[in-house]
């Protein structure tokens, strides 16, 4: 695939990682899905415009990786009239939010424990090995048991849901 540049151009994006101020990076091809931003040296180690992710669940050994996109389509599962995405193995057109449903597994965060002292959160999640966690905040400890159990429930379901990230239509 050669580098194209008109994509680059028409096709940047902000986050947290590539904001503004810094010139933004680009959209992943399947940035509609993903809502990954790459950054604008991905092609040169890549030579192609998918995210690691969408090259993983829907590039060459999985299907036909960048997918396409209908803007007013009426959504065989939801039966919605909305924007809808062709699945990676078939041309047969689903909703963004069918899809992720079915690849991404419930989104839904039901049941998942809260972090018991919300002020230093963040600041957990940015050095989670430092001992003070154990003397400082007992529970901590209790928490990230309960996350434990609770993310290896979610895991074991999406596990056994392997024939959703199928299309829904021919099972491809």
């Amino acid at each position: 695939m050669e580098r194209n540049l008109e994509y680059e151009e028409n096709n940047i994006a902000y986050d947290c990682q590539y904001r503004e101020e810094d010139g933004g990076g680009i959209k992943c091809k399947n940035f509609i899905i993903c809502e990954t931003v790459l950054p604008k040296w991905w092609f040169d180690c890549k030579a192609h415009y998918l995210c690691t992710n969408c090259d993983i669940m829907f590039g060459n050994k999985r299907g036909k990786g960048m997918l396409k996109v209908k803007d007013v389509f009426e959504c065989p599962l939801c039966l919605e009239v909305k924007q809808c995405v062709s699945q990676p193995r078939c041309d047969h057109y689903v909703c963004v939010d069918c899809f992720k449903r079915c690849y991404y597994g419930d989104e839904n965060r039901e049941g998942e424990p809260k972090f018991p002292y919300p002020d230093i959160e963040d600041e957990y999640d940015d050095d989670q090995d430092n001992p003070k966690w154990e003397t400082e905040y007992p529970l901590i400890e209790i928490y990230n048991e309960q996350h434990s159990i609770w993310d290896d429930e979610k895991m074991k379901k999406y596990e056994n849901e392997e024939y959703l990230r199928m299309c829904p239509i021919c099972r491809k």
